[in-house]
């Protein structure tokens, strides 16, 4: 079963897949799980493991993007106007840095990451970009982005397999 050429297959064309679904939010992972699982294609084992690391990489990838990009002369150079008391945007800013700091705390960071890994509240899309904007450790965060969205793929494809057993 592991030394086989079709279960690397299927772990590389999930990893592939799961990279792309990272970074294009269109791309669903979890349609294509079931997908891959009612047709036959992709076993539960192979599609979680590939789809897992390749959303992890393309995580780390999308995080370290909005880190170093952050230092990039394009963006520090602009001088930000004051938000006006009660405004909108001086709330948005309070939110924003109210967000930020939860997701920074060692506390409460990983296991938002864990939870929004494993059940997509709140959006992982959204904790990455908030993620890479404070001082949260970049490998404690690719640990537990890959650990959760395993864990979720594993859940929706064994769901799927059995669900599938039941129909046919």
């Amino acid at each position: 079963m592991w030394l086989t050429a079709r279960f690397w297959y299927e772990i590389a064309s999930a990893f592939g897949f799961g990279i792309a679904s990272s970074l294009i939010p269109v791309l669903n992972s979890e349609i294509f799980i079931v997908g891959s699982l009612a047709s036959g294609l992709l076993g539960p084992l192979e599609v979680s493991i590939g789809l897992a690391l390749g959303h992890g990489l393309g995580k780390q990838i999308m995080f370290l993007a909005i880190r170093k990009g952050r230092q990039l002369s394009v963006f520090s150079h602009r001088q930000k106007k004051p938000a006006q008391p009660g405004s909108w945007r001086c709330r948005w800013q309070r939110w924003n840095t109210r967000t930020a700091k939860l997701v920074e705390n060692p506390r409460w960071g990983m296991p938002i990451l864990l939870i929004s890994a494993i059940s997509g509240i709140p959006p992982v899309y959204l904790v990455v970009i908030y993620a890479a904007t404070t001082r949260m450790n970049f490998w404690w965060f690719s640990v537990w982005v890959t650990v959760g969205f395993f864990i979720r793929c594993l859940l929706l494809a064994l769901a799927t397999r059995w669900g599938v057993h039941l129909v046919i």
